[in-house]
């Protein structure tokens, strides 16, 4: 009887695990890792520019307040970041005494991060890699961070991806990302009107890493959180913004272009462009021996 509860376990995960892959491969995700760092460079020097310095701050502090509450504490403790960005969660763990490596594949977005640390003196080691074709053990992460943080980063695609992370931790993980993301209603017409696609599956985000936590016997601790995004932006610069979010991992040509931009522009009033979106997102913490 114990030995069929082991079969049926396994045949769980492999079932979800097979689920995962689909999924991700059915996405619209860059999946050439050339083409994500242009993307995120391309993003890099307005990135979070636009979120109100008040509501970043109190993003930052509860996830501070999320990873207290799991029992880290991050005076003297190692810190890996992947797809750190500019140092959202790095500059703040390491002016509170963590020893951070901070790791990403945009140079645009590191160069942010180096200024930050140039400026400050602050102790993170930062490494431009992707996280996708990482070797671990070349890097020498495996079981070294007391704390290993994805938050909200394309660099945990797959199963493989989140294995990884959390071999290199030998205390605690932190991971988060979308549980929902209500696109803006221009994405969604654009999507079936312009290009004659179905909206694009936002249900990616957290569900399968969480599911596969749970019945891998994690019980990780989890914060579901709500956001309503509010923005008014030039027709001309959400246009743009549109071509290169959709168009992620492809080229469009230019009559699509052309198209996308009317949108906008017969969207718009005075030239202005309001966008909306309803958001919500997951984070989660778990022991990685706390099975």
């Amino acid at each position: 009887m114990e030995l069929q509860k082991k079969d049926d376990k396994k045949d769980d995960i492999n079932n979800l695990v097979e689920c995962w892959k689909k999924a991700t491969g059915n996405g619209l995700s860059i999946l050439d890792e050339g083409r994500m760092a242009e993307f995120w460079n391309k993003r890099s020097e307005n990135y979070a520019n636009n979120i109100d310095k008040g509501k970043r701050k109190k993003k930052t502090d509860d996830i501070l307040e999320f990873l207290e509450e799991a029992g880290f504490n991050p005076e003297g403790s190692r810190v890996l970041d992947i797809g750190c960005g500019p140092g959202t969660l790095s500059l703040p763990l390491a002016r509170l005494g963590a020893e951070v490596t901070s790791l990403d594949i945009s140079s645009g977005m590191l160069n942010r991060l180096r200024d930050a640390v140039k400026k400050e003196s602050l102790p993170v080691d930062v490494i431009e890699c992707s996280w996708w074709t990482a070797d671990i053990d070349e890097l020498g992460f495996r079981n070294e961070f007391d704390l290993v943080i994805a938050s909200m980063t394309p660099g945990i695609r797959d199963v493989e991806n989140f294995d990884m992370m959390i071999a290199c931790s030998k205390n605690l993980c932190y991971y988060s990302n979308f549980l929902r993301r209500g696109e803006d209603k221009a994405y969604r017409d654009i999507r079936s009107s312009i290009l004659g696609e179905n909206s694009a599956n936002n249900m990616n985000g957290i569900i399968y890493p969480f599911m596969y936590l749970y019945l891998s016997g994690y019980r990780p601790s989890v914060r579901i959180n709500h956001s309503e995004w509010n923005e008014e932006t030039d027709w001309k610069e959400a246009a743009d913004q549109a071509i290169e979010f959709i168009g992620r991992g492809r080229d469009f040509d230019e009559e699509t272009k052309e198209k996308i931009r009317n949108y906008y522009k017969n969207a718009s009033v005075d030239g202005m462009y309001r966008s909306e979106s309803d958001v919500y997102t997951g984070m989660m913490t778990w022991k990685v021996n706390g099975k």
